[in-house]
């Protein structure tokens, strides 16, 4: 059972989440860098195994590390959206301070 559900989530994974959203969203960018930086964090947790007397008894740094950079990840992420956050240009050009956020998504 437990690896029919592991395989399934690895399933899901490949095909559902490189899919394109239609809500295009600032909020896609802290997802991705959320992303990102979970992997890269269990890659470098995982690297710090190597180091390690008995690695089989530190298998908690993996998931230790995709914490860690999941944190870094959305950090970083809301860093590089921040200029979307305080700012908004209304349609006759002029530049108006906003305090939130703004998620646009298109009625089809």
């Amino acid at each position: 059972m437990k690896k029919l559900l592991v395989s399934l989530t690895l399933i899901l994974a490949i095909f559902i989440l490189p899919c394109k959203s239609s809500a295009e969203s600032s909020l896609d960018v802290v997802l991705w860098d959320a992303l990102v930086g979970a992997g890269i964090g269990a890659l470098v947790g995982t690297a710090t195994l190597a180091f390690m007397e008995h690695p089989g008894d530190h298998l908690q740094r993996i998931a230790q590390g995709a914490s860690v950079g999941l944190i870094f990840g959305v950090g970083f992420g809301i860093y590089e959206i921040k200029p979307m956050l305080y700012s908004y240009t209304v349609p006759d050009g002029k530049r108006e301070r906003v305090y939130g956020m703004m998620v646009g998504i298109p009625l089809k």
